[in-house]
């Protein structure tokens, strides 16, 4: 395919057949197009390596999102107990192992820096976009997997978590694998490696993010049994093999762990995945979107190829193909699934990205090859050029319209501050302002970029339109990547424990005053004991409530206690914070650092007390 690694589809002895909505391709022999697809399997894999290792360790991990991994992940390497994790010395049962095994490998490797923290989120985002690349090739040829795999390269969301420390984009990762390997159950019925990859790739999904690892697969697998490949298909999956496997992978890290704590399985179980599901998960630790809202922030998560979904989609009175019915029913089997659930976030619809991508990658590829111009090609440079008009007023001219709506984006796409602008209504973002002045070239962008694929279009160059939306894309990628950074610094502790570092003393004691999860940074940072004042949070409340490193949790008479020894104590909190003789180390957008000096005990009356052991009362923490 020509400006895309592929030589002309005649030459290469590529024949196809437009058959209703999509490509079925007929296999050449390998020796013929070999080079060609190496060299653009390689070139999609080098763009997705260089948007997620540019200044990928640039940023400080946020809290409470990628610090608490990190923070899980240094427990294990530095205990050297790998089955049971634990966050600042308490068990923490919220997530399998997988991400934290891999961040402490990452770690043992390169040292505890943020780029060793978000190292295997950017190696998962490769390898899906490899895994994106040989999917389409599976399903539909040649053509089709180079433009699948850069489709998803170059989105919004999957580029922004690959860059992220985060238990979802390893999960997109071996869901992908899973997917995959349904694939050649399909086109390969006699083959082995399918049902191997399926049952491996749904495993390793296990592993990280629990039994929606093992749902996703097996759902999609039995849809596309009943309506589409039917009693045979069932057949093909060879159940006896994905069992070995399975008993393999998935199941010993959940023996050793239940055998070694009893409690584990009904927190692991019945705590993180049925109430959760549910909605009935106490504490609440995130505030979950509406229905209307999930759907909204999951398209804008791919955006902007979202906009050519219509022209995706099967139409009227022509045969579907049962290559894509596979990528329509996985797609539908998650967003399906987090659409009912009581616990939607933005982000839990990213494991349907990589069928939609290959579905994107179809839509495009029967255009290049159709002769007639399509309308639902070119709403999407309309629409594009048209959000870049709207956008322009709102970030040069009208400051105060430009900031709401910044907000309104900001909330919509971060639970962290959904919650927080619930909780403080009226709030600004302290960030705002920057914000504005970095979205100053977006609907420049915007702009230049559907006008110039509007024109493409016209003149019949359609190659030439795809690999436009390509370039106007990067420099979109790279905006919100600024954004993400300012976002961050409001977000981290990296700064304080710079100081922190600087003011410690040999038998200093580092406290955080409220909810350790929105500070766990510091832990990270500073590599000192960290004590909690006014209530263990969400994710310490289950090892709390069973007696876990009491002395990580301070009661207020403890703490008069400290503050008034002549060791040096150092306290971080709210913005709000006061203590009586205290030195104000540091102040950052949302938190106070604080020393101790001369003080007077009576005025310490106020400090929050620590809840007694097994209640489940506290701060309500933000996730």
């Amino acid at each position: 395919m020509r400006g895309l690694g592929f030589p002309n589809a005649a030459r290469c002895n590529i024949r196809s057949q437009v058959s209703g909505d999509f490509l079925t391709p007929v296999r050449p022999r390998a020796s013929r197009y070999r080079p060609a697809l190496c060299v653009a399997l390689a070139g999609c894999a080098l763009l997705s390596a260089v948007l997620a290792f540019s200044d990928l360790g640039a940023r400080p991990l946020m809290s409470p999102a990628e610090a608490r991994y990190a923070m899980v992940a240094r427990e294990m390497l530095e205990s050297g107990d790998w089955i049971q994790p634990r966050l600042n010395h308490v068990r923490f049962y919220e997530k399998p192992p997988l991400t934290f095994w891999c961040v402490g490998n990452a770690y043992r490797l390169f040292g505890f820096t943020e780029f060793a923290s978000r190292l295997p989120s950017a190696l998962a985002y490769i390898g899906t976009v490899v895994l994106t690349f040989l999917l389409a090739l599976e399903l539909l040829g040649t053509g089709t997997a180079p433009l699948a795999a850069l489709i998803y390269a170059t989105s919004l969301g999957p580029f922004l978590f690959g860059r992220f420390l985060f238990t979802d984009t390893l999960l997109v990762f071996c869901s992908g694998i899973a997917l995959l390997g349904l694939a050649r159950i399909v086109r390969r019925p006699a083959s082995a490696s399918g049902p191997a990859m399926f049952y491996l790739g749904a495993s390793l999904a296990g592993l990280t993010k629990g039994l929606i690892g093992l749902l996703f697969p097996f759902a999609a697998a039995a849809l596309y049994g009943l309506f589409v490949g039917g009693r045979h298909f069932f057949r093909r999956l060879r159940p006896r093999l994905g069992v070995g496997i399975i008993a393999a992978v998935l199941l010993p890290w959940h023996v050793v762990l239940a055998w070694r704590d009893p409690e584990f399985i009904p927190m692991y179980l019945g705590h993180e995945h049925f109430a959760r599901f549910l909605g009935r998960r106490f504490p609440v630790n995130f505030t979950p979107l509406s229905i209307p809202a999930f759907w909204t922030s999951t398209l804008l998560w791919m955006f902007p190829w979202i906009l050519f979904l219509p022209a995706a989609f099967p139409r009227r009175g022509r045969r579907w193909s049962h290559r894509l019915s596979l990528l329509w029913i996985w797609a539908a089997v998650i967003v399906g699934f987090f659409t009912l659930t009581g616990s939607r976030m933005e982000y839990y619809a990213l494991p349907a990205f990589p069928a939609v991508a290959v579905i994107l990658g179809s839509a495009w590829r029967r255009f290049m090859i159709r002769g007639r111009r399509s309308v639902a090609m070119l709403a999407p440079s309309l629409i594009v050029a048209a959000i870049g008009l709207v956008a322009t007023p709102l970030v040069f001219f009208s400051e105060k319209n430009g900031l709401t709506a910044l907000a309104s984006v900001v909330s919509s796409m971060d639970g962290y501050y959904r919650e927080y602008f619930a909780e403080h209504a009226g709030a600004a973002m302290v960030f705002g302002k920057e914000l504005l002045r970095l979205a100053q070239p977006f609907p420049i962008v915007l702009l230049l970029l559907g006008a110039a694929t509007i024109v493409a279009l016209r003149l019949g160059r359609r190659r030439l339109a795809f690999g436009l939306w390509i370039v106007g894309i990067v420099p979109i990628l790279g905006i919100a990547d600024r954004a993400e950074g300012v976002v961050t610094e409001d977000r981290s502790q990296r700064a304080a424990a710079a100081i922190v570092v600087r003011n410690w003393a040999p038998g200093a004691r580092l406290v955080v005053a409220g909810d350790y999860e929105e500070a766990c940074g510091i832990t990270f940072y500073v590599g000192q004991p960290t004590q909690v004042l006014g209530g263990p949070g969400s994710d310490l409340l289950f090892g709390y409530q069973r007696g876990d490193a009491p002395e990580v949790f301070l009661s207020a008479e403890d703490f008069r206690k400290s503050w008034e020894s002549p060791g040096r104590v150092i306290v971080l909190g709210g913005r709000d914070l006061t203590l009586p003789g205290a030195t104000i180390l540091f102040e950052g957008p949302r938190s106070r650092l604080l020393s101790n000096g001369p003080v007077a005990s009576a005025a310490l009356r106020d400090l929050p007390p620590a809840p007694s052991r097994g209640s489940a009362k506290g701060p309500r923490p933000r996730d």
